[in-house]
């Protein structure tokens, strides 16, 4: 969930902002807890598991995006101190609101966490940047990450384009394997964006191929030096691209069968199977073509998807609660819809408060920043 706050919306495609909601819809229902047997019935290792892989993939292509506007060439100038720092704060800002929130909440309802007087500061600042607790509380922390992190996949992407990608691809799954040979502790595996590095790698593949940048030869870390790069037309991976769009959708289509709906049996060491980088190639190939073709928006889902992150933390705190509301409305099937509109209007509302504060804050570093002669 990219977290929006008020930017130049010229040349945006609003179909983007539509997916988010569409998402952040999804990821609402999977956090319902739908009987496993029913969520096979209506493939959800197809669409609602993915929700997550569809928001990185979106995350890598808008920051590219972002990156290419603001003319990005060199490491200093992408880990540049006072856009880093915005960048963060579009996180930080509304999660440390929330997390607060709902100390408070759970403080006053008897619901666990953890307490600053009993188990010390050190406890407390612990759970904060583990993302405090609830469904998908590992999101703060891997977006944390993902700030930090993207301008190297970036510069890999726009350097290498393809070889990077599958290089990306290859780490990944390293990654992937080693940590569930070791058997290292799956609550640290949660947090960890290393796990979405594919499928980030992918979305800003996509978004340099739009914009029809040129590959460099080099990535320059003084950004007084020039460039060296020579323009490479991106049609000229055209062909290539469409393969490897079509073996995406093909290969992660047969790897979710195999291990959603299949008996097989296959000892290959994935601790988030169903989320991971093969089960995530199936959905590349669907979001190049919505994004490349669609271009409409519609309003309602726009606006859900323009507060998909306050959302997403609204139900963090809403389903730790979600016994008390099922015993006043008692049927699951009207449970539901009653739990998207909770989440909905309250995270829209959070949104509509927090990204006004984010944007005052973020502007007043910016006045307080002088820039070197």
């Amino acid at each position: 969930m990219t977290n929006t706050t008020k930017t130049n919306t010229t040349n945006r495609n609003r179909f983007i902002d539509v997916l988010k909601g569409i998402f952040i819809i999804f990821v609402i229902v999977l956090h319902f807890g739908v009987d496993p047997g029913l969520q096979r019935t209506l493939l959800f290792p197809y669409w609602c598991v993915l929700a997550v892989p569809c928001f990185m993939f979106l995350s890598g292509y808008l920051a590219s995006l972002s990156f290419q506007r603001k003319g990005f060439r060199t490491l200093r100038e992408m880990y540049a101190p006072l856009d880093l720092i915005c960048r963060l704060f579009r996180f930080v800002i509304p999660f440390t609101i929330a997390y607060f929130a709902q100390w408070i909440i759970f403080r006053l309802t008897g619901v666990y966490l953890v307490n600053i007087v009993t188990y010390g500061l050190r406890a407390f600042c612990y759970e904060y940047l583990t993302g405090g607790k609830g469904q998908g509380s590992y999101y703060f922390p891997i977006m944390i990450q993902f700030v930090i992190l993207f301008p190297l996949i970036y510069a890999v992407i726009r350097r290498f384009r393809g070889k990077g990608l599958a290089a990306i691809l290859l780490l990944d799954e390293a990654y992937e394997i080693i940590y569930a040979m070791m058997g290292w502790n799956p609550d640290t595996y949660r947090i960890q964006v290393f796990r979405y590095l594919f499928i980030i790698a992918a979305g800003t593949y996509f978004a340099l191929r739009e914009s029809e940048e040129p590959a460099n030869t080099d990535i320059p870390v003084n950004p007084a030096n020039p460039d060296p790069a020579t323009p490479k037309p991106a049609t000229t991976e055209t062909p290539k691209y469409a393969v490897f769009l079509t073996l995406s959708l093909f290969t992660g289509t047969f790897f979710i069968w195999l291990f959603s709906y299949s008996q097989i049996q296959l000892p290959i060491p994935l601790l988030w199977t169903t989320t991971s980088a093969p089960a995530s190639l199936f959905v590349i190939p669907i979001l190049t073509v919505l994004i490349r073709r669609v271009h409409r928006g519609f309003a309602p889902l726009e606006l859900l998807g323009k507060a998909s992150f306050n959302i997403f933390l609204t139900q963090m705190i809403y389903y730790s609660y979600v016994d008390r509301v099922s015993s006043v409305i008692g049927n699951r099937v009207l449970l539901l819809p009653c739990t998207i509109l909770i989440c909905a209007t309250i995270g829209i509302l959070f949104y509509l408060l927090e990204s006004r504060l984010t944007a005052w804050i973020i502007s007043r570093i910016k006045k307080c920043t002088f820039t070197p002669r």
